[in-house]
């Protein structure tokens, strides 16, 4: 079975915080308001929120989905990008279930697109294959992989919900074309929609629309059908149909 997911970003206290992981005496502040508190006092944002329960919770939901057997595909963004960050996220992954050889890595703009020898060492050593964007095949279906959305989304006005660089023009060049009828598995927004752009070819598998879990090939199928029928026939407004994660 193949699994996919995107945007762990594994000891990064600020996204930790934006996913619920602020330490209790803290809660009370977003995690901006949290940034801004630290940044005034001069502590240390680390300190404040529970990142490493956060990583042990991706980790762990990750390990009790996929088998030694599977496959894994991460599409970019394991951490905040620094040198330590990753070095930290990379020992996290070590303990993953599933063995080296079953790991691919796809870049995203938290990894160094164009890193030198020493980041892709570190990175091999973790993951068998990596690149900046690919292709599986899943049901008969030819999907594509990469870290961002379609390349027509960074010409138009985002979205409400997405992270605050998710339709940053500087990653159009990284990002696939739409041609009508491609597929494309991607992160970076950290939406909470798997749909987010209304597009039923184009399923956004990052942790935040999934509940910090990977998902499967078949979860995937399911979608691209599901979500085409509804698009083809959107329910009326008074139908209880709804999606299903």
């Amino acid at each position: 079975m193949k699994y996919f997911t995107s945007d762990l970003h594994l000891h990064h206290p600020f996204v930790a915080a934006l996913r619920g992981y602020t330490k209790p005496e803290y809660a009370h502040l977003t995690a901006a308001g949290l940034r801004e508190y630290a940044r005034t006092n001069r502590w240390k944002l680390a300190d404040m929120v529970d990142w490493q329960r956060h990583d042990r919770t991706i980790l762990d939901n990750i390990n009790a989905t996929v088998g030694e057997d599977d496959e894994l595909y991460v599409l970019g963004d394991l951490s905040t990008g620094g040198r330590a960050s990753l070095t930290a996220a990379l020992h996290t992954l070590e303990g993953l279930r599933v063995p080296r050889a079953n790991r691919h890595l796809i870049l995203g703009n938290h990894e160094d697109l164009h890193a030198g020898y020493s980041q892709m060492r570190q990175l091999l050593d973790v993951f068998a294959t990596i690149d900046a964007s690919g292709a599986t095949v899943i049901g008969g279906l030819n999907v594509l992989l990469s870290h961002f959305q379609f390349r027509k989304h960074f010409e138009q006005p985002a979205p409400q919900g997405l992270s605050t660089n998710a339709c940053d023009p500087q990653y159009a060049q990284y990002a696939f074309v739409d041609n009508g009828f491609s597929w494309l598995l991607h992160g970076h927004t950290h939406s909470t929609d798997p749909f987010e752009f209304s597009n039923p070819h184009e399923l956004n598998i990052g942790v935040d629309a999934w509940g910090l879990r990977p998902v499967s090939e078949e979860q995937v199928l399911w979608h691209f059908a599901d979500a085409e029928r509804l698009i083809s026939f959107p329910p009326q407004p008074h139908s209880t149909l709804k999606r299903h994660r």
